[in-house]
């Protein structure tokens, strides 16, 4: 396994903990009306921007350059619902208490953790992955060939 992939598996899953609070911050936002859609989808530039520029230089493939941006991106979707559900069941969340550890005693419990796993959880990271692996490849295969066009430039 080359280790440039563990950085882009590290760097995804520490990116989506970090949108995970980005999202909420921005949304306090909500006087910027549509032009909240900005910072909302262009925070995930900041992820696929370097993952990309790091691997086209080393690998000098806009194909590896597709396949390392949509493996971050889908790193990031998995870890940001991954990490909504590890925060309802151990940090808490004020409208979920329902969800805490602490309730495990609850008749309800373990059936509300498997309905946000299998509702919330899978349908947020099925949309979502869809879009990651379509998008970071096609921006991912965009960032390859500019790359490397303009490395043939300054060659000659």
């Amino acid at each position: 396994m080359k280790w440039r992939w563990l950085y882009y598996l590290l760097a995804g899953i520490a990116f989506g903990i970090f949108d995970f609070y980005f999202q909420n911050w921005v949304q306090a936002l909500s006087a910027w009306g549509i032009w909240i859609n900005i910072p909302i989808l262009g925070i995930w530039l900041v992820l696929l921007v370097p993952v990309a520029v790091v691997e086209v230089k080393t690998s000098n493939s806009p194909w590896l350059t597709a396949a390392a941006s949509a493996f971050a991106w889908s790193t990031a979707v998995v870890a940001y619902y991954l990490f909504n559900g590890i925060k309802l069941i151990v940090i808490g969340e004020p409208s979920r208490p329902e969800m805490h550890l602490s309730n495990r005693g609850d008749a309800f419990y373990w059936s509300n953790i498997r309905a946000f796993f299998t509702g919330d959880f899978v349908s947020g990271v099925g949309e979502w992955l869809i879009i990651a692996i379509i998008g970071g490849s096609l921006i991912g295969l965009v960032i390859g060939f500019v790359a490397l066009r303009l490395k043939d430039i300054r060659k000659s």
